[in-house]
């Protein structure tokens, strides 16, 4: 990977997994209907396009998609060089060789993500990493419509945890299908924010070939700018406790609620454009 995320303390990292895996007790009334429609939603596959977009056709490699109007300008692909494995090698370094694609022109600049579509080779990657074998079947049965897990496989791997997971939906692209999610990832306890916020697209071709991913950043109105401490909060946000690590499962609940009530439309870009991006993908 380019971008890789800084090296924490084990102790942070157990900090976090604990905040995160520990299930959260309902904050306020409607969580129980929040999870039924997002429940209801899953089950419903949500087609690839069909019709003519709007956009820039990207035909490089193994992959063409179409970038709707207003979320980019085109993609500069690269092939990143495998990364065989060795004794000093952690497990989330190693990797077969795979193209990965840069958006241009995105409409949001300076996140900590940088938009990007990446197109792995199973049988190679499992034939270096035999770790991805337990993700893989994981996204597998989540395509075939099992209950969503308390983690949701993603790649590339992060040396961080997933903090939270909202506004799922399994989306058919030309070839394949997978699912689609908000998340974002830490090392250590923060709140939901707008630089590290990202939409993300986790999913297989038919054949079983080729996993492919997309991160793509994504605000809303009601997060802070960013993780810091001083930031102003919006005046309809969802405080963080500094002073109370135990109360982030609180937090996050929260903040799914209204990331999952939200309409489409709000987010920045919209969730129906990214949608639309990730539904055009053909891996040839």
């Amino acid at each position: 990977m380019n971008k890789k995320v800084l090296t924490a303390t084990l102790t942070l990292l157990a900090t976090l997994a604990c905040g995160v895996i520990a299930p959260a007790t309902p904050a306020q009334p409607g969580v129980e209907t929040v999870v039924a429609a997002t429940l209801q939603a899953l089950t419903a596959v949500a087609p690839p396009t069909q019709t003519p977009i709007n956009g820039t056709l990207v035909a490089v490699n193994n992959i063409n998609f179409v970038i709707p109007t207003g979320i980019g300008s085109g993609a500069q692909a690269e092939t990143i060089e495998a990364v065989p494995p060795s004794s000093d090698m952690p497990w989330w370094e190693i990797a077969p060789q795979y193209d990965k694609y840069l958006l241009q022109g995105y409409p949001l600049v300076n996140t900590f993500h940088t938009p990007t579509i990446y197109v792995y080779p199973v049988n190679e990657y499992l034939q270096v990493n035999e770790d991805m074998a337990e993700p893989f079947d994981s996204l597998k049965s989540i395509i075939a419509g099992q209950p969503l897990p308390e983690n949701i496989p993603f790649l590339p791997a992060f040396n961080a945890a997933q903090m939270f997971h909202s506004n799922e939906q399994i989306l058919a692209f030309q070839n394949g299908k997978g699912i689609r999610f908000l998340t974002q990832y830490g090392q250590a306890p923060y709140p939901v924010n707008n630089n590290s916020l990202f939409y993300t697209f986790q999913g297989m071709t038919d054949d079983g070939a080729n996993y492919v991913s997309a991160i793509l950043p994504i605000t809303a109105a009601f997060l802070s700018a960013d993780g810091n401490p001083d930031t102003p909060l919006p005046p309809d946000g969802v405080p963080f406790d500094w002073e109370n690590f135990e109360n982030i499962d609180q937090h996050f609940e929260l903040v799914k609620q209204k990331l999952n009530t939200a309409d489409p439309n709000v987010f920045n870009p919209t969730l129906t454009s990214l949608d639309t991006l990730i539904q055009s993908i053909l891996i040839k």
